[in-house]
């Protein structure tokens, strides 16, 4: 049997239909309680480490309802909880869960609204916003940006982005994440088409300048994490 990926709805038919039971389907859909019986199954690791537990994706805020949820009964038994997210979505869905989150992990890809629109399909305007909404409620935010040659590597674009996050009051952290080429063994295995066939991974000096031009705005860089 064979799968066409790119016509694929993740529906489970074929799982059904085969008589061989030689597929499945990963991931299930659960409850709140259901999914806080397993984070209690860990908080004995927490407490020794000091760790919590981070919403990612995905993007987890196109379940907005059950995020809430979710976070309000973990933060009642005194829970640590992050959110990594890109920061797409409706200020009131994001500040809904603000009160809860103790950490946001919140991606910034490019300052220009229109090479932003071009790679990942919608501009930053919302996005830089809700970081903005964040920074202005007092939640505590590190900034992740993936460090993709001739996309955002560039001097102009780490300035734009150095000013724009000093002027963020209490936003101090940023994770320099350098891209790595890994998926590609995945899109083979699919039989699929890769977008980044391209790019290539930073070199050790790209990396050292872009992790320069920022902590000359004051900021506290890291990379990795």
């Amino acid at each position: 049997m064979v799968t066409d990926f790119l016509s694929c709805r993740q529906c489970g038919t074929c799982v059904e239909a085969c008589p061989a039971d030689a597929r499945e389907m990963t991931g299930r859909s659960v409850t709140v309680d259901q999914l806080l019986a397993e984070i209690e199954k860990d908080i004995p690791f927490f407490e020794q480490s000091g760790g919590g537990v981070t919403f990612s994706g995905g993007e987890p805020l196109l379940q907005a309802d059950f995020l809430v949820n979710i976070l309000t009964v973990c933060s009642e038994r005194g829970i640590h909880l992050a959110m990594d997210t890109t920061g797409h979505a409706d200020t009131e869905t994001i500040l809904s869960v603000a009160g809860q989150t103790d950490l946001f992990l919140f991606d910034l890809k490019h300052m220009d609204p229109e090479i932003h629109r071009q790679y990942t399909g919608v501009s930053n305007r919302k996005i830089l916003s809700n970081l903005e909404a964040l920074a202005g409620y007092g939640s505590r935010i590190v900034i992740r940006i993936p460090l993709i040659p001739t996309f955002n590597d560039d001097v102009r674009n780490l300035e734009q982005t150095g000013l724009f996050v000093n002027r963020l009051p209490g936003v101090q952290n940023i994770h320099l994440l350098p891209f790595h080429d890994f998926q590609k063994t995945k899109y083979k295995k699919f039989n699929t088409s890769c977008n980044a066939r391209d790019m290539v991974p930073p070199t050790r000096e790209q990396v050292s300048n872009a992790r320069k031009k920022l902590e000359a705005f004051g900021l506290t860089v890291t990379i990795g994490g």
